[in-house]
């Protein structure tokens, strides 16, 4: 009986010493300090910019594909395909340069406007995945924060 008490009492003394030092995981993670929380901060505001910058151009090229399918439209209601004869030749060159104008366009954004535009968003979400786990509800300086970014002060890897 008196073994059965000392070894459930050892039991107990090794799950509440094993409850206090942590999951092994948890241990080798180390806390975020004031300067990586910051750090990631201006990454990850960067990383904003740069979304946007690409969203922006990649907006740009739907836009002006629209663009060009209204004039495209408009070009292929003044012509009588029933008549090509009666078809300027300059009407012609007019609609396959616009013509090779959207194809082209429509390359791009299908291609590495959109690849870009995918990148950055990967990067912008899993920069912001891990501030949000690392830093959220933490207190950030706003000073270490405004010298960071006027300095650029942050080590590598930011």
């Amino acid at each position: 009986m008196r073994r059965l008490i000392m070894y459930s009492g050892a039991m107990v003394a090794a799950a509440l010493a094993a409850s206090l030092v942590g999951s092994p995981a948890a241990a080798q993670v180390p806390a975020p300090t004031a300067l990586d929380c910051v750090c990631l901060r201006i990454n990850a505001d960067a990383l904003a910019a740069d979304l946007a910058a690409k969203r922006q151009a990649y907006d740009g090229m739907q836009s002006e594909i629209g663009q060009i399918d209204s004039q495209l439209d408009a070009e292929r209601s003044r012509m009588d395909i029933n008549n090509p004869a009666g078809i300027s030749p300059e009407a012609t060159a007019r609609f396959r340069q616009l013509l090779e104008r959207r194809d082209m366009l429509f390359q791009q954004s299908n291609g590495p406007a959109f690849g870009a535009l995918s990148e950055a968003t990967n990067r912008y979400g899993a920069r912001s995945q891990e501030f949000n786990i690392r830093c959220t509800g933490r207190p950030m300086d706003p000073g270490l924060l405004a010298q960071a970014q006027a300095t650029h002060a942050c080590p590598p890897p930011w």
